[in-house]
């Protein structure tokens, strides 16, 4: 067992849940700082077996606690810093908003080693090594209604915007094998996103719903991390955008695929029709 076990924790879930929003309170707090995909996936060495992969992750994550310690630079998913809250802006190209993050190194004052809790998150990384990295970590996962995913997939420059998901194909020979078999564009999200919610179900610990970390200010992320509850002065709220008219058809038209994904413990069939129909689908 890692001996920062109860001192770090894994952050992963499902891409454009919220879990880049999640990070921005958890740096909202004085005793924790949760990094938003600092390890890239393609730096990652080939090795053999997901033991191993896991292994170096955990690794990783050491390496960035210490030079968080150290108060040396490591590499971030935004060069801007810690207060990152969407890593996708509101710059539309061909009617697809456009990434705003942009990786580099980031520097943050010192810290003692027993003074803060340190979050990493990694989506489709952490998910791919689910259950061995819960041997180095606690890992906790964030989890949006399928609708708004699939709504924002279907608007943002993404690799899941072209129904894929490349850390999760390179680590997992079956999804890479399903979304090749598969030339249906939707059929392939539908596909993604029933592989994460799949591989939470069977192994994570907590689920955390994007939903109650609005509604609850952030309370239920802080209890899922085992965190003392911070009370947060900013309001939180669900941001309503509107979406083209081919992009709801393209949702309407794919209702009963939606309704396939419904899981009880995650989202339920009525939860996903009752979205549909506040977006008037």
């Amino acid at each position: 067992m890692n001996p920062n076990y109860t001192a770090t924790i894994l952050l992963t879930g499902i891409p454009r849940s919220g879990t880049t929003l999640c990070c921005k309170l958890l740096n909202e707090r004085e005793d924790t700082v949760a990094l938003h995909e600092p390890i890239n996936p393609p730096s990652i060495p080939d090795l053999k077996g997901k033991p191993a992969v896991a292994a170096h992750l955990s690794q990783r994550v050491a390496a960035l606690r210490q030079a968080i310690i150290d108060g040396e630079a490591f590499e971030h998913g935004d060069k801007g810093g810690l207060r990152i809250e969407n890593p996708v802006g509101m710059e539309t190209r061909g009617a697809v908003r456009q990434v705003v993050a942009q990786r580099g190194m980031v520097t943050l004052p010192p810290r003692s080693s027993d003074s803060f809790t340190l979050v990493v998150k990694q989506n489709a990384l952490f998910t791919a090594h689910f259950t061995e990295l819960k041997r180095h970590y606690p890992v906790v996962a964030i989890v949006r209604n399928p609708v708004d995913v699939l709504l924002s997939w279907m608007t943002v420059d993404l690799p899941v915007n072209r129904g894929r998901l490349p850390a999760g194909e390179r680590f997992c020979p079956e999804l890479k094998r399903q979304l090749a078999g598969e030339k249906n564009l939707f059929a392939r999200q539908l596909l993604i996103y029933k592989w994460f919610s799949d591989v939470f179900l069977q192994h994570a610990d907590a689920i955390v719903r994007y939903e109650a970390v609005l509604e609850s200010g952030g309370a239920v992320l802080d209890n899922a991390l085992r965190l003392p509850v911070l009370q947060r002065s900013t309001s939180l709220s669900r941001q309503e955008r509107v979406f083209s008219s081919s992009v709801l058809a393209a949702l309407s038209s794919n209702r009963s695929g939606l309704l396939a994904l419904a899981q009880e413990r995650l989202y339920s069939k009525q939860q996903i029709c009752d979205r549909l129909s506040a977006i008037g689908v």
